[in-house]
């Protein structure tokens, strides 16, 4: 009777400790997941960043373009 007790307790061990590896495989799994979804948002962002660059540029263009020649038309310049 007493072996049984202590092979239960062995069995309840070692399945708690299986239990404690899959969640932390399931952790490192999520994790893995939330850097790709991190880096993702990363790239979008970063290409976010340079069509707005581009467009703030195209409008100081436009600002200039106009202006000079509203200017120019008032013979100012």
């Amino acid at each position: 009777m007493n072996k049984f007790k202590m092979m239960d307790l062995s069995v309840k061990k070692l399945f708690n400790t299986v239990e404690s590896i899959h969640d932390e495989m399931y952790y490192l799994d999520r994790e893995a997941e939330m850097q790709d979804l991190n880096r993702s948002t990363n790239s979008k962002m970063a290409w976010f960043s340079f069509l707005s660059l581009g467009v703030c540029l195209s409008v100081v263009g436009l600002q200039f373009w106009h202006l000079k020649s509203f200017f120019g038309k008032k013979k100012l310049i």
